[in-house]
């Protein structure tokens, strides 16, 4: 899949948002296999997304993605879309019945539990949280009544969220602690909000503009998306500052989830007027290259915590650290290259690995993590030009805190040497060593 750069958007400083650099994006565009429209909605921290597709652009469908596979949801009692799942990989969504009303429901151990709202038509789930709390909107079309909730599927318990004189307020990102973001359409327009666990609710816009705020990270990062004239934006930002994400060529781009490692998941329109899933990427770009033509990093790296370098796709790359760096521990590879499927290679063995799949070294015979390794089987399919900057954004994270001052090194081949359905299959090297 092509993948391209986004780099920060600038507006006039608003009233909680204020214009601030931030890092360089990168969007891997996600479609399910063979589908008219995919619209991707949850993502977690382990890689693994939900949302809906479509194959004949009318009759939508519920899929998950994890390990390097898109799959169907399981059979549901009525037709579902899917929203939104946390690190225990309990799903979120609603049905879409006709013409009874919509209903909510929970997807845990291939089990749907299905619930409505007290007091309301329609109930929408929109996210789950760490602990298993719900959040979404629930609304009564005859009334003209809506509010967005928090729901404990333990104690059966809705929490009410009422932003006065909206006319549709929608609750949806929620993270450890309990804060909820979401938006409300007041006489003006579309207004963020980030509630506080003290019900305290705050309304922000940036710019001045329509804004609605969409997911959440533990420390406080949101995500959602503004509209400016004819341009629907994503973005990502704190109190501190505001980024815009806006996917090359399309007008209609909106973030809809973010995880811990400030990965957003959402939808795009294309230039065919068709809805894509994407997953935009904060990478720490290369400083420079070496007379091989390996990329250089400069980065500060802490244990445990990721980084993402991106240099341009070739078929493989060879990753190594610099001098006196501290070895690497993990590697998680990109969904949306290809069919995401990828060979690992280090110290003359070889691991399959998927797109989103977390590999760590420890795990697999190197309990001191590793100094460099390869990585092969790109599809050629997913190039265009190794000479041109697409995007293989690659997490890392490292054994000890320092610096990472490495290198990525493209491996080019030609389409025939090249087929990742050859690669993955063979145990046969390639030819090159590690360096």
């Amino acid at each position: 899949m092509k993948s391209v750069h986004a780099r920060l958007g600038a507006l006039a400083a608003a009233a909680f948002f204020s214009t601030a650099a931030g890092a360089v994006y990168v969007f891997n565009t996600v479609n399910y296999p063979g589908s008219a429209m995919t619209d991707v909605r949850g993502l977690n921290n382990t890689g693994r997304i939900v949302g809906y597709a479509s194959l004949d652009g009318v009759n939508n469908f519920a899929f998950s993605y994890a390990g390097g596979t898109f799959s169907l949801l399981p059979p549901a009692p009525v037709p579902i879309t899917a929203h939104g799942l946390n690190d225990a990989g309990v799903i979120v969504g609603s049905t879409f019945e006709d013409p009874l009303p919509t209903r909510a429901f929970i997807l845990a151990s291939g089990s749907y539990t299905i619930f409505s709202r007290p007091g309301f038509v329609n109930t929408y789930a929109r996210a789950i949280g760490p602990s298993g709390l719900v959040t979404g909107y629930s609304e009564d079309p005859v009334a003209g009544t809506t509010s967005g909730y928090i729901y404990n599927p333990l104690t059966f318990a809705f929490t009410d969220i009422t932003v006065p004189g909206s006319l549709l307020t929608i609750a949806q990102g929620i993270n450890n602690a309990g804060q909820v973001v979401g938006s409300a359409v007041l006489a003006d327009g579309a207004h963020a909000f980030l509630r506080q666990t003290d019900g305290t609710l705050v309304l922000f816009r940036i710019g001045g503009y329509p804004t609605r705020a969409r997911g959440i990270t533990d420390t406080g990062l949101m995500t959602g998306f503004v509209t400016i004239g004819a341009t629907t934006s994503g973005f990502v930002g704190t109190s501190l500052g505001y980024e815009l994400l806006d996917v090359p060529g399309s007008t209609f781009t909106v973030g809809e989830s973010i995880n811990n490692a400030g990965q957003v998941s959402g939808l795009y329109t294309d230039a065919g007027g068709a809805t894509r899933g994407f997953i935009a990427t904060p990478v720490s770009m290369p400083t420079g290259t070496t007379s091989s033509g390996a990329y250089v990093f400069s980065v500060d790296v802490i244990p445990g915590v990721p980084i993402f370098i991106d240099p341009d796709v070739a078929v493989g790359y060879t990753y190594r650290i610099g001098k006196k760096n501290p070895r690497i521990a993990t590697v998680r590879l990109p969904i949306g290259i290809g069919d995401s499927q990828y060979k690992v290679k280090v110290d003359g063995r070889r691991f399959l690995v998927a797109g989103g799949e977390l590999f760590d070294f420890r795990a697999n015979g190197f309990p001191k993590g590793v100094e460099k390794f390869k990585v092969k089987c790109i599809e050629v399919d997913a190039l265009l030009d190794p000479a041109n900057p697409q995007a293989f954004p690659t997490e890392l994270t490292f054994m000890a805190a320092g610096t990472f001052t490495g290198t990525q090194k493209p491996i080019v081949r030609d389409s025939a040497k090249g087929d990742a359905k050859k690669c993955l299959a063979s145990d046969d090297d390639d030819g090159e060593d590690d360096d």
